[in-house]
């Protein structure tokens, strides 16, 4: 969850994106721009240093997005470095992706399991658990031996885990309390 601060950045971002109509294309970039900066944390340190001027970094802005994001978005970048706020883009992403998926009745969905999921089972899955939301599913998947067998879903705050590591330990606990 983001922070207020956060929140606030990215709510005023998504008003100028739906007064444009364009409330996922910044989604898309902002996540763009927050995969450049993973990529290049030297690139955010340089943003957040208070010993290079506000002009330079400006610059370096321009030179590295302008004709690449919206112009907005562009502006945004320029402000939230301004007011040194730029530190925070990737939870002001988080809180902005939150915003876009409420207003658009999009659940994310994720599923851990011990091997790949087929694409027929993941779209089962997507369909399975949109019947249970009533609302579309991005799923996102990952691979983790350790559960054996099985799989884990978390949706928002719960978590349903089927996974053959939480069943075999539920048995270890009950065969534990039966023996002492």
């Amino acid at each position: 969850m983001a922070d207020i601060v956060s929140e606030r950045y990215a709510l005023s971002l998504y008003e100028v994106a739906a007064d444009e109509k364009k409330e996922k294309a910044y989604l898309d970039e902002l996540t763009a721009v927050c995969e450049a900066f993973g990529r290049e944390p030297d690139f955010l340190k340089m943003l957040m240093t208070p010993s290079i001027a506000l002009e330079d970094k400006q610059k370096v802005l321009r030179a590295v997005f302008e004709g690449r994001i919206e112009t907005y978005l562009l502006n945004f970048l320029m402000l939230i470095t301004e007011k040194g706020r730029v530190g925070l883009i990737h939870s002001m992403r988080e809180a902005y992706k939150e915003h876009y998926y409420f207003e658009n009745g999009i659940v994310e969905v994720r599923a851990i399991t011990a091997k790949p999921l087929s694409a027929a089972l993941a779209e089962k899955l997507k369909a399975k658990m949109s019947a249970v939301t009533g609302k579309q599913v991005v799923l996102e998947t990952s691979v983790d031996e350790s559960i054996l067998g099985g799989i884990v879903v978390k949706l928002g705050g719960e978590q349903f885990d089927t996974s053959l590591r939480t069943r075999l330990n539920e048995i270890a606990a009950r065969l534990t309390n039966t023996i002492a």
